[in-house]
């Protein structure tokens, strides 16, 4: 796999703004006889296993970031699907919604609920 592709960048040019990059590796073995730890890329939003080769470990400040970022991701994930349920949407209509309101559910369904009101108006439903 492409570092590029694996990295979710475009260019090269991405490669200077990052703190780290995901390597593929071809052979398993090398990370034989080390610690790997498997964290959250924020970059690339997927779990990684990542190999400190200097023996170190995750930065526990860092690594708790992490951790707060992955709930938060599941608690607004969760708040989607009661969106979508309330609203009897798909997912990227709750997603647009919630985002119009700045994270406020209740706001959201408001929204929600005037634009239908208005197709109603207009005769579009």
């Amino acid at each position: 796999m492409d570092v590029k592709r694996l990295n979710n960048m475009m260019s090269e040019h991405g490669i200077y703004s990052r703190e780290r990059l995901l390597i593929p590796i071809s052979d398993p073995g090398v990370l034989v006889g080390g610690t790997c730890y498997v964290e959250l890329d924020a970059y690339a939003k997927r779990e990684v296993a990542v190999l400190y080769l200097d023996g170190g470990g995750p930065d526990p400040k860092a690594a708790s970031l992490l951790q707060r970022t992955k709930t938060s991701l599941q608690a607004r994930k969760r708040v989607i699907h009661s969106l979508k349920r309330s609203m009897q949407v798909d997912d990227g209509t709750a997603e647009y919604y919630l985002s119009i309101s700045n994270g406020d559910p209740r706001a959201a369904f408001s929204e929600f609920s005037e634009d239908l009101r208005w197709e109603r108006e207009v005769g579009l439903s």
